[in-house]
């Protein structure tokens, strides 16, 4: 079975499954990992909901600029970055 989400099957936004809940038993992770390369088709972009320093699921990523996302919509392409 491949990566691939389709997200037409899900009543789940996409960001919701970008920053899903981490496992903070021994502390919050620092940020979370990029994936893949940014391809040549359409690429989306939006705010990442924050709650202080930490994103909604739980990741640390400090006080500072406001935290963003680049992503397409299978997922495949995942980018996170301060503006």
């Amino acid at each position: 079975m491949n990566n691939v989400i389709d997200l037409r099957k899900k009543s789940v936004r996409t960001i919701d499954l970008i920053v899903k809940k981490v496992n903070c038993q021994y502390g919050a992770p620092i940020g979370r990992p990029n994936v893949g390369k940014r391809p040549e088709t359409k690429v989306f972009d939006c705010a990442v909901p924050m709650n202080g320093a930490y994103d909604r699921g739980g990741a640390y990523w400090g006080i500072g600029s406001q935290l963003r996302v680049s992503y397409t919509k299978d997922l495949l392409y995942i980018e996170f970055y301060r503006v």
